[in-house]
């Protein structure tokens, strides 16, 4: 065998797998698509594959069924308030505890108004508990990084139980959201203020 073959072999595994990341970013573009457009309850994998352009058949092997694509996509929805999350604190609005646990609620709550998809499957009542449960661990990331933001500004305690307790925080203020979603069809003004209410209460038990 000539170079030139033993070459080609070593690609062409490696074009194959450039392909099929290729079909997974088109499944998950069209799943996001579907969702702007669509209930979560009314799509199946079946239009997400045609969605994407991927025949039925290929796109198993990227994905079980819809709740793993919609989990996959949930994962990747979290990196966007992890962005969020990241961005400069101002000024006014680290001045105490509160006001920063006030800013971090106002910083999700922006994201949730900007992306539907994410509102829709995230907070929006009827998410599939299997992409629920998947998310609770995208929760615990998010609130890994709400503990930093709390730790470059003000003393707090360094353990894992104060780390969970930004992961509480989440579900807390989430819990609110997705009551909001499900009455108003979106984070009223009302329902946000209560989200801050509830949040800070709470982590005013490890802060006070």
């Amino acid at each position: 065998m000539s170079n030139r073959q033993k070459i080609g072999l070593r690609k062409a595994p490696s074009a194959t797998r450039k392909r099929g990341r290729e079909r997974r970013k088109l499944l998950l573009r069209a799943a996001y698509d579907l969702l702007c457009v669509q209930p979560v309850e009314d799509i199946s994998f079946r239009d997400i594959a045609e969605r994407a352009g991927v025949p039925e058949g290929s796109a198993y092997h990227f994905f079980a069924n819809r709740f793993d694509v919609f989990s996959a996509l949930a994962e990747e929805l979290s990196g966007q308030f992890i962005e969020a999350h990241r961005r400069r604190v101002p000024p006014s609005r680290r001045k105490s505890w509160r006001a920063l646990a006030d800013h971090l609620v106002d910083v999700g709550a922006k994201v949730y108004a900007e992306n539907p998809p994410a509102r829709q499957l995230l907070i929006g009542g009827k998410t599939p508990p299997e992409v629920k449960q998947a998310d609770r661990l995208n929760d615990r990331a998010v609130g890994n990084v709400m503990y930093e933001v709390f730790a470059e500004h003000f003393e707090i305690p360094e353990t894992d139980e104060m780390r969970k307790a930004f992961y509480y925080f989440i579900e807390i203020t989430d819990l609110i959201f997705t009551l909001s979603v499900i009455e108003h069809g979106e984070i009223t003004a009302e329902m946000l203020a209560e989200a801050k209410r509830a949040g800070s209460g709470y982590l005013g038990t490890y802060l006070e």
